[in-house]
């Protein structure tokens, strides 16, 4: 199995101040390294109304997966500031049952995230659209500047590969061409593998 890369992360239009879906793993025949989660937008240490309204029901999600996909180790300071509670961040050998306890995290991370998206209600205060902005840029400016997975690819596949993984595609998609989207590539990644 040759060294294989997923970088996906799924915004929603900036009048809403959804958490940001992502999908990232990297696998070699030796191991998987995973990061799944619903980034916040804003710093949920100091944002205390933004964790609630989005993760206080979501906390079943890691407490099912958390014996299942460890902890993976150390991550920065301010990394740690772009991911939720819920993440699952982990380091596995590649079988064929760790595969498929990620791909159902992997699913019911994808679901809760669209039911997130069902229910969200379309801001029309533009300060708040336009923090909403401001806040997907942030993300955006610190994966393409201090990707914690950068280093780690660059010493596998080199920096020139590594750094045309981490670009992004951006394509406006309706709900449904977004499932559908999604669908297909979780189901190209996990034939792959």
């Amino acid at each position: 199995m040759p060294v294989q890369v997923l970088d996906f992360a799924a915004f929603s239009e900036p009048e809403y101040d959804l958490p940001i879906f992502c999908a990232n793993a990297f696998t070699t025949p030796a191991q998987s390294i995973v990061v799944l989660d619903l980034n916040p937008l804003y710093d949920i240490t100091e944002d205390k109304d933004y964790k609630d309204k989005y993760y206080r029901n979501l906390m079943p999600l890691i407490h099912k997966y958390s014996e299942l996909l460890p902890w993976g180790g150390k991550i920065t300071s301010e990394s740690l500031r772009f991911f939720s509670p819920i993440v699952i961040w982990t380091i596995f050998e590649p079988t064929e049952r760790n595969h498929h306890v990620l791909y159902s995290a992997l699913m019911d991370y994808y679901k809760v995230w669209l039911q997130l998206t069902d229910q969200a209600t379309e801001e029309n205060d533009t300060t708040k659209v336009v923090r909403n902005r401001e806040a997907q840029h942030r993300y955006l400016t610190w994966r393409a500047e201090k990707d914690p997975g950068f280093p780690l690819l660059k010493k596998l596949i080199g920096e020139s590969h590594a750094k045309v993984s981490l670009l992004a595609i951006f394509t406006k998609f309706t709900h449904t061409q977004f499932m559908l989207f999604v669908e297909l590539l979780i189901a190209l990644i996990f034939r792959i593998w």
